[in-house]
């Protein structure tokens, strides 16, 4: 008989270790995304349509990892993940417009 108890601890713990890890995941993109912003700063008015684009990708990629991890978790952290989510497409929405 399966104990639905040490799943739903494991599946805690494994929430925990996801959420633990995104934050400083999180901190080195924007870092990351930061520096590539300066360095590409000469050939934004030629990539403007493109990073649109990523950025709508990179939106939907983020909703659908967040609604996975929601799933795995049960719906225990959907407030966190939620805002988490919020963080990384808002950071999104500030990619340079051209």
């Amino acid at each position: 008989m399966v104990d639905t108890n040490k799943i739903a601890d494991r599946a805690s713990e494994l929430a925990d270790q996801a959420v633990q890890a995104a934050g400083p995941a999180l901190e080195r993109a924007k870092e990351v995304a930061g520096e590539l912003v300066e360095k590409a700063g000469p050939y934004l008015e030629k990539a403007g349509p493109y990073l649109e684009k990523a950025g709508q990708a990179a939106a939907q990629g983020v909703a659908a990892a967040a609604d996975q991890i929601d799933k795995v978790t049960g719906g225990k952290y959907t407030g966190t993940i939620s805002s988490v989510a919020s963080k990384i497409e808002n950071t999104l929405d500030r990619t340079p417009k051209v």
